[in-house]
């Protein structure tokens, strides 16, 4: 289906910077097309006119007017001596004049108390940075009313995204946005603060007591650390022991203090609490290697009310515990599938950067009108995550082919990670104190697998946005990147630019501590749970903030739920590769075995004779010509690479192949070639995943039932025939260590390989086996036998449990 593949694009990166020197960055927006924007510096307004007895206070507004766009200081605040300090922004192609005019609006009515107008192509200079910020000037205003004398500072420039103040300026398509809701639409980059395992093993407890006398405790351990709790089984016993590991997640500054207390289990329905104890993480001790912290006592405190019986003296019961930060773990707050870091939380661990992954956000097109009552376009930004940096373009309102010309890098420390981009309609700028603001609509992600792009190219095209829902796959537009991992140039040609770099395939995926202590899947689904919901936090406390709804799509995991779909597309999988290699032995027998021509059996045979028997003595006629082969390969081989390097910098390379994201008929999406009711069944099928059991048609549940009745026959049916071939097996086992008259016949047939094996070696007999099965293998017409062997026969007849099955 040619909507969902990516499209090739040629813009014009940096100003055609890009297309002269495609092989490094230039500078740090050659990855975006240059936009031209004319920024107007609003910073202060001074009422003269109070040195004349006849005039009279006001509230001056500043209103900026070019072509069909204006922009107004009115929702402002004005700082001390009338200061407003707000940068506005106009598309440069708008229109030829640029119009200031100043208002008094004290009674709110607006009075006009003056313009200044401005020839875009003779008044205003230009600026582009390395340069100075342009000089502000005061501008006195001819008044149009009499009583005022106004004098407004502000400076007028024509700019690029480049410039410094493009990140906080007021843009000309968001004058609608009310000014307490236009931080909302900014670009920021937000780093989260890095994740770290706390690890609670609660070994022992001693001296413990209950609140009965004469009954023994039955006590479990609380730990809690802000909002997760976690507890050990009961186990009762005055001295006695869990061994339980407690692993709680934690960010960066390793503040907060986990709280313990000891319950007694008295009856099902009736706990006491009998001991508390606090620690502060940042008191644990910091495990950098894989191993464990060393086991320390700790005092418990008992509550005011609870004592032990019949004793009046100072008392405390103390707990063996190991407490410890497990800094030598990576963190995982993402889907494993589509990570994009592994480094540890040590930053002693990390490995050396491998180059640096820049992205430009060039912008999107086609994004479906959002689904209300107004149905308006869409005021998209996009998100982009990798490793623990975010990135968010500014949000252009209500156009549905947003250009945004952005450009953001990030670290590259593996290769073998997953760039994540998701794109969002912004509800925040509609938002206002007497209602609740609404969540930002997700549009659709886009996941670029590092591995797939090439060092020092780049990759220019329109990908698809893409929403798998109840309904199908829905294409809810494109968005336009330029990609390019850049790595330093190497000092010689044709070698790695460092040591470090050419081993990194090489090196571990995941920190140490992964592999010597591994987590299971399901404690390691809990803790990637918890590392959501702290991150999500994390980028809440931030101005303006990352929203949640945000932050938990962008972390989304991959369904774990069942799904028809998947199971079929996976059972596809394993029979390509089945296929794959049946093809390979296909050919061999179509071209020796199945043959009636007894010339490539021969061949065959004799091959293979000779590399078994006559192989040692033949190995001169081998080793000594080997050397010249060998340098005569290698010369031919860096010909090649000489002659592709010569043509490469003569003619340049051309662009590289376009990214291949997804396969829609590997994931059994495409239904451009079935018929109407094999459609109808992948569209349900599709339905199913997202569907409760609760809130489906009867009569639809029968038919996915049934559907997957059909299904499952077919898997039942090869593990029956698999359990039956392995039960023979084992029959044959039983009947030769049972049957004594066949034990004697199988130890007489081994008798004669034994004397192979004493008076040559196992060498020979491995060779006779070998070249026993070649002979029978290649088939030659006079030894043919088209029907099943004896042997075969024999395991036929070998019972199973098949027959004992209802």
């Amino acid at each position: 289906m040619a909507e969902y593949s990516v499209k090739k694009i040629s813009p014009k990166l940096g100003g055609e910077r890009g297309t002269r020197n495609p092989y490094g960055p230039t500078s740090s927006h050659d990855l975006v097309e240059q936009m031209e924007f004319l920024y107007v510096e609003v910073i202060k307004v001074i009422n003269k006119s109070v040195l004349n007895p006849n005039t009279h206070a006001c509230s001056p507004v500043v209103e900026i007017t070019l072509g069909n766009y204006m922009s107004s200081t009115r929702n402002l605040p004005m700082g001390p001596n009338g200061a407003w300090n707000q940068v506005f922004a106009f598309d440069k192609s708008t229109a030829d004049v640029l119009s200031v005019a100043l208002k008094d609006n004290q009674f709110g009515n607006n009075i006009l108390i003056g313009k200044q107008n401005f020839k875009l192509a003779a008044d205003i200079p230009s600026r582009v940075p390395p340069d100075a910020r342009m000089a502000p000037r005061w501008y006195s205003i001819p008044s149009t009313v009499e009583g005022y004398h106004m004098e407004l500072l502000m400076s007028v420039w024509f700019g690029t995204q480049a410039d410094e103040v493009y990140s906080y300026a007021w843009f000309a398509d968001a004058c609608a946005v009310h000014a307490s809701c236009m931080k909302n639409t900014r670009p920021e980059i937000y780093l989260a603060p890095r994740l770290c395992y706390v690890r609670v093993t609660i070994v022992s407890g001693h001296d413990l007591f209950a609140s009965v006398e004469g009954r023994t405790p039955n006590v479990y351990v609380k730990a809690a650390l802000d909002k997760v709790c976690l507890k050990t089984a009961p186990s009762s016993g005055k001295d006695t022991s869990w061994n339980k590991d407690l692993i709680f997640v934690v960010s960066e500054s390793l503040e907060g203090t986990v709280k313990f207390e000891l319950w007694d289990v008295i009856k099902e329905d009736h706990e006491q609490l009998v001991g508390t104890l606090e620690k502060k993480v940042s008191e644990m001790t910091a495990l950098k290697v894989p191993g464990a912290a060393s086991a320390l006592f700790y005092d418990v405190k008992p509550p005011g009310d609870i004592i032990p019986a019949g004793d009046s003296r100072k008392f405390s019961s103390r707990l063996k515990m190991k407490l410890s930060t497990d800094q030598s773990y990576h963190v995982f707050d993402e889907c494993t599938q589509y990570c994009s870091d592994y480094r540890a939380f040590a930053k002693g661990l990390w490995p050396g950067t491998l180059g640096k992954l820049e992205v430009g956000f060039l912008g999107a097109t086609d994004l479906i009108p959002k689904k209300d009552s107004n149905k308006r376009d869409r005021s998209a930004y996009a998100v982009a995550k990798y490793g623990n940096k975010w990135s968010r373009t500014r949000t252009v309102v209500n156009n549905k082919s947003p250009k945004w010309n952005e450009q953001y890098s990030w670290d590259i420390y593996e290769k073998c990670t997953v760039l994540t981009i998701g794109v969002y309609d912004n509800s925040q700028i509609y938002s206002n104190e007497t209602k609740k603001p609404e969540d930002d609509v997700p549009i659709g992600k886009v996941r670029i697998p590092l591995s797939l792009l090439e060092w020092n190219r780049i990759y220019t095209g329109s990908y698809p946005i893409v929403l798998l829902g109840k309904e199908g796959l829905k294409k809810s537009g494109e968005i336009q990147l330029a990609i390019r991992c850049a790595c330093p140039p190497p000092t010689l040609e044709f070698f790695p630019p460092s040591y470090a770099f050419a081993m990194a395939p090489f090196r571990w995926l995941l920190p140490k501590s992964h592999y010597k202590s591994p987590h299971g899947i399901p404690q390691t689904d809990k803790l990637q749970a918890s590392a959501v919901e702290i991150t999500c936090l994390n980028l809440a406390r931030t101005e303006p903030p990352l929203r949640e709804e945000v932050v938990r799509d962008m972390l989304k995991p991959k369904s774990k739920d069942f799904s028809l779909r998947k199971f079929k597309a996976n059972l596809d999988r394993l029979n390509d590769m089945f296929t794959w290699l049946s093809s390979k032995y296909d050919r061999l027998d179509a071209q020796i075995r199945s043959t009636t021509d007894n010339t490539p059996k021969w061949i065959a045979f004799v091959v293979c004779f000779c590399v078994l028997w006559l192989l040692p003595p033949m190995m001169c006629l081998v080793v000594y010509p080997y050397p010249y082969f060998l340098g005569g390969f290698i010369v031919y081989e860096v010909f090649k690479i000489l002659k592709q390097y010569y043509h490469k910098t003569r003619n340049g390379i051309g662009p590289p192949p376009p990214l291949v994201l997804f396969d829609l008929k590997l994931s059994k999406l495409d239904f451009s070639k079935l018929n109407k009711f094999d459609e109808t069944q992948a569209r349900d099928m599709i339905a199913e995943e997202f569907d409760k059991s609760s809130d489906v048609d009867p009569k639809v549940l029968k038919v996915r039932y049934d559907r997957l009745k059909d299904q499952g026959a077919e898997v039942m049916v090869f593990l029956g025939d698999a359990a039956s071939q392995f039960e023979r097996l084992h029959a044959l086992y039983m009947l030769c260590t049972s049957n004594r008259l066949l034990l004697i016949c199988v130890v007489a047939v081994v008798y004669p390989f034994l004397l192979i094996y004493y008076y040559l070696s196992l060498e020979s007999l491995m060779k006779g086996f070998i070249t026993f099965g070649v002979f029978k293998w290649v088939n030659f017409t006079f030894a043919r036998l088209d029907l099943p062997s004896a042997l075969k026969n024999f395991f036929r007849r070998l019972p199973s449990k098949e027959y004992l099955m209802i």
